[in-house]
């Protein structure tokens, strides 16, 4: 899904430009003006080279990520999550046709990440990044 995902920098604001995240969940929130808040994963298109793959990072080669409806092969970091409202400030093609929505994921593999970052989140804080506005203790 098209966003402007945080930077390190300025974590609780948006970024300077358009960039694909991943949509790992959506919620309804009980405060308002915030109706909907997104947990989104960072991806990015330069490749992977290292031999080793550290724990919640995923490798999309350019036909497996054809098939989710990307233009070319991407890498997914679980380990740095953006938790954001969704607003046309942190989604701009959010009132566009289709909503910024890039491309599908199975239902099988969405479970499996959400898995993967509940692990995290749970056994290993430590190497997750949080950036956004709506997480607890976030600098605004």
């Amino acid at each position: 899904m098209w966003c402007v995902f945080p930077e390190r920098e300025r974590p609780a604001h948006p970024g300077p430009g358009e960039h694909i995240g991943y949509a790992l969940a959506v919620a309804g929130s009980v405060n308002p003006p915030v109706a909907f808040t997104a947990l989104i994963a960072y991806t990015m298109s330069q490749p992977w080279t290292q031999p080793t793959r550290p724990l919640g990072l995923f490798v999309f080669d350019r036909r497996t990520a054809a098939d989710l409806g990307q233009g070319r092969a991407f890498v997914m970091d679980l380990r740095r999550l953006a938790a954001v409202p969704v607003t046309s400030a942190w989604f701009p093609r959010l009132d566009q046709p289709g909503g910024g929505v890039q491309g599908h994921m199975p239902k099988h593999r969405q479970r499996q990440y959400l898995r993967v970052v509940e692990d995290l989140l749970t056994r290993r804080p430590e190497l997750v990044e949080r950036l956004g506005p709506l997480w607890p203790g976030t600098r605004r």
